[in-house]
């Protein structure tokens, strides 16, 4: 992705030793339209410990204030509270639903989707991230 200037996909590590417990992603990067979509995964034994949070933050913080963007799109399954949850603690706005959108596990489910504009993110990250 970031070959084609379309977007960067980074790992997730754990600090204390290194261990690989995931990626997040901003991808189809639109320069014009300063925009771009936020995915991420993480190991099941890393899930409920704060890593997704930390490390989404920070690939948001890169997102708004190095490359510029005015708005991050996200989409969680709707049977995912859990990562609905953490979208909304970095600020993100549920603005819809895609019915039936994708198959999980074999399952027909819908997503949410939900979006952060600049402004809201640098209101919510206070002088430090220009807001």
């Amino acid at each position: 992705m970031a070959d084609e200037g379309t977007g960067a996909r980074l790992a997730i590590v754990r600090g204390d030793d290194g261990t690989f417990i995931g990626w997040c992603s901003l991808s189809r990067w639109n320069p014009g339209f300063r925009s771009a979509s936020l995915t991420y995964c993480l190991d099941h034994s890393a899930w409920g410990r704060g890593y997704a949070t930390e490390a989404v933050g920070a690939l948001l913080h890169w997102g708004f204030d190095t490359l510029g963007l005015n708005r991050v799109q996200a989409e969680t399954d709707t049977r995912n509270l859990a990562s609905a949850r953490v979208l909304q603690k970095l600020g993100f706005v549920r603005e819809g639903m895609l019915r039936e959108d994708c198959v999980v596990n074999g399952e027909v489910s819908d997503s949410w989707v939900f979006g952060l504009l600049s402004r809201e993110w640098r209101a919510l990250s206070g002088p430090a991230h220009g807001g």
